[in-house]
């Protein structure tokens, strides 16, 4: 049965080649972004999974609680070590100190490497292989370097790297003495280079990096991974690990051990993990944009075989005149695209091709492994089932009698509606999709806009990549090139938010908050809605004041200016409301905070005098340095960072691309067969004396009248969109203006035309003695 399902389809599919093309370039398109797509989420779900005995290996995470704050974090204090190596419920124990970026010293100039320090154990606990050298050569020999394939191949093309020496700024001469394969899939832990633990402690000694080893409060930079005898010990050893807390100076830690198959999707929870992926809201997003792009191609298909459902009654009339089921006509048809959309799976493959080439971000190998390639059938087997069941359960339906007796007395009442309403949803969902492309575009043009005239070409900031600022704040302050500095997370927008439970009265509310110096806001000359900026000399230890911006005071107070003066409980701390910030500070439109958190405050902004970048780029990478010196500085110019948002624009404009696309293709092969069935009528009209103008006017209003119809929904649903959009990044300059609407909507009806037109057009110079000769 199948056997002659499968000839039939491949004959109806040869048979009507437009249709069958148009059904397999849009489906292939489409798939092509849902392979990319899939192709980012199961890198992320791969991940770490290369490692032998992955469920019993696990991560020593910290938590830190201070008088303000509990954070939790991916990185924990070398000397905790030596204390869990001899837990009885541990196999065995690696450390890791990430050294961050040193400049390797090349005949070239300087390359950048990623620089870790470990230990033999390394190549025990983890899955990463030497394809050269031993791993024992780390706790023996401190000069020796491991390098990853692939940064053997940046620094020394394609000679032998293996005994080659190659020296490192501030951390001095090493020689290769291994080569570390590349990881068959992602990591959380990526690698470029190796050194020994041995020899991060000499370098201690030398005074070139930071002492660490048997520093407890300095954990950010440091890492340690244990694997445990089974995985069923993970209890224990967080029970275990409870006894282990650390008493600092102005804080306290604590730990506990996270499975390695968790740390990725992201869990945003946990700082300093930067490696590990995207989150579950990147995820659901990714799936999402599968979902409406496979409908949107669906809708093309199911349009397209109910324009055909004429064509196709009288087949299925006979079919069940021979005594065909209807479970058989619904195999029949449900075969027929099911074999469409894997044709189009083997034009997927070349469109993946050319779209990674335009996708920046696009980093993850895309290769073609068993596990992938059945995802890839199961994805088009499932495209085409999704896409061939109604038109199948609708065309099943048709009775001999009524399909044989005449043709012309069959309305085809449900479907000739239901193939319009398809038509509607799918230019709905296109419009819908394209008022919110222009909308994102139009605010990425005006946040360039701005950033353009407000953002001053001198001012450059530097990451404090989790270090405190005071001290290199004072003497990066008294540099000559430097104006001022600020100490804040947000400058022209926030750089980075937080979320806080705030309760005023009976008012339990969640939102957002950005960490500020005091002195930013008398350094910017800020004017304040009503009350007074932060006082001077406050309390790093204890939180006691707190601003808000206009969104957040009329949120919590009907006449925002009795705030001032208030008491809030700010999660488990009460504040005092001492002043309200206008919110056209940073064009944030929703509730915000401004909160006095040293260690949250991640970035300094520092304004330079004209025409001095270069040399004060210079000099404050020399204070850095001088401050963290295992760490290089990230010192970047601002306005070009957000600059670089307008490369943003290219892949909007490459999804508006890809949306038109697959809705005109849609559209095209149900103009062209809608014009095919009225040629007849067509030649008739000219016989009568209809102009070419007329016929084109006939065969065209009524697309015109369904693509205003689909208007009428999908405008209101591109506001939607749009306003989520606007509440999320919470911004005045997300514009949901007529123009928008009328340029999103505009785009989508012009093509749309312009592709009906172009078959109606050849229809109207239809001779009609050809198309009436059999009359």
């Amino acid at each position: 049965m199948i056997k002659n399902n499968l000839k039939i389809a491949i004959r109806i599919l040869w048979k009507n080649k437009l249709f069958s093309l148009v059904n397999i370039l849009s489906l292939s398109l489409s798939m092509a972004v849902g392979v990319i797509l899939f192709t980012f989420i199961k890198a992320t779900h791969d991940t770490d999974h290369f490692h032998p005995k992955l469920n019993q290996i696990v991560r020593i995470l910290t938590q830190e609680t201070n008088a303000v704050e509990q954070a939790k974090w991916a990185t924990a204090p070398l000397p905790l070590a030596a204390q869990i190596d001899s837990i009885s419920s541990v196999e065995k124990t690696v450390k890791v100190r990430l050294a961050g970026k040193h400049n390797l010293q090349t005949d070239g100039g300087d390359v950048p490497i990623d620089i870790k320090f470990s230990e033999p154990s390394f190549f025990d606990v983890f899955g990463f292989k030497l394809l050269s050298g031993n791993a024992q050569s780390l706790s023996t020999n401190p000069t020796i370097l491991f390098i990853t394939e692939k940064t053997a191949e940046k620094i020394f093309g394609n000679a032998n790297p293996l005994g080659m020496t190659v020296r490192f700024e501030k951390l001095g001469s090493y020689t290769v003495g291994g080569i570390i394969q590349n990881p068959p899939l992602e990591t959380h832990l990526p690698i470029e280079a190796m050194l020994s633990i041995d020899a991060a402690e000499m370098l201690e000694k030398n005074g070139a990096i930071s002492s660490i080893s048997q520093n407890w409060g300095d954990f950010k930079s440091s890492a340690i991974y244990a694997r445990l005898k089974s995985e069923d010990h993970l209890k224990q050893l967080n029970i275990t690990l409870q006894n282990y807390n650390q008493k600092l100076e102005k804080s306290n830690l604590q730990f506990l051990a996270q499975p390695l198959e968790s740390i990725t999707p992201r869990n945003n929870d946990i700082k300093n993990d930067h490696d590990a992926g995207t989150d579950w809201t990147g995820i659901n997003t990714q799936l999402f944009l599968i979902l409406a792009l496979t409908l949107l191609s669906a809708f093309n298909y199911i349009s397209l075989t109910l324009a055909r459902a004429f064509s196709r009654a009288r087949e299925v009339g006979i079919r069940k005149t021979l005594g065909a089921t209807r479970g058989q006509i619904i195999g029949q048809f449900l075969m027929e695209s099911t074999l469409v959309s894997l044709f189009a799976l083997l034009f997927t493959v070349p469109c993946v091709e050319v779209l990674t080439h335009y996708i920046p971000e696009m980093d993850v190998a895309f290769s073609y492994d068993p596990t992938l390639i059945l995802g890839l059938l199961t994805y088009a087997v499932i495209t085409g089932l999704v896409a061939g069941a109604f038109p199948s359960w609708l065309l099943s339906a048709f009775q001999p009698i009524q399909v044989l007796r005449k043709m012309k007395n069959i309305k085809l009442f449900r479907s000739i509606a239901i193939y319009k309403a398809l038509i509607v949803v799918q230019f709905s969902v296109t419009i819908m999709l394209m008022i919110v492309v222009v909308i994102v575009a139009d605010y990425e043009m005006k946040n360039l806009a701005v950033i353009n005239s407000t953002v001053s070409p001198n001012v450059l900031t530097l990451d404090l990549r989790g270090e405190k600022y005071e001290n290199l704040q004072n003497e990066i302050s008294q540099l000559s090139q430097v104006e001022t500095t600020l100490a804040t997370n947000w400058y022209y927008k926030p750089m980075k938010k937080g979320k806080s439970s705030v309760t005023l009265n009976d008012k339990v509310l969640e939102m957002y908050y950005v960490s500020i110096d005091p002195k930013t806001i008398e350094t910017e000359g800020i004017s304040l809605k009503s009350g007074q900026n932060f006082p001077e000399n406050m309390s790093q230890n204890s939180e006691q004041y707190v601003l808000v911006n206009e969104a957040a005071a009329k949120l919590l107070e009907s006449e925002s200016e009795n705030l001032v003066g208030q008491t809030l409980l700010l999660d488990s701390a009460y504040v005092q409301v001492i002043g309200i910030m206008p919110n056209e500070i940073i064009g944030e439109t929703n509730p915000l905070l401004y909160r006095y958190l040293p260690n949250e405050i991640a970035t300094l902004t520092i304004k330079i005098n004209p025409n001095t970048e270069l040399e004060a780029t210079k000099a404050i990478q020399s204070i850095w340095e001088s401050h963290f010196p295992e760490k290089t500085a990230n010192l970047q110019n601002l306005k070009a960072g957000y600059l670089r948002i307008g490369d943003r624009l290219g892949s909007i404009g490459g999804l508006a691309l890809i949306v038109m696309i697959i809705a005109g293709l849609g559209i095209l092969g149900i103009a062209s067969y809608s014009v095919e069935t009225r040629t007849k009528e067509l030649g008739i009209r000219k016989v009568l004396g209809a102009s070419n103008k007329e016929l084109v006017w006939i065969a065209t209003k009524n697309f015109g009248i369904l693509i205003l119809l689909a208007g009428l929904i999908g405008v209101p649903a591109g506001l939607f969109g749009g306003d989520l959009i606007r509440q999320d990044l919470g911004s005045r300059l997300v514009d949901l203006s007529f123009k928008n609407v009328s340029v999103g909507f505009g785009l989508v009806a012009i093509v749309g035309l312009l592709t009906v037109l172009s078959q109606t057009i050849r229809a109207a110079h239809v001779e009609p003695v050809k198309v009436l000769k059999a009359e």
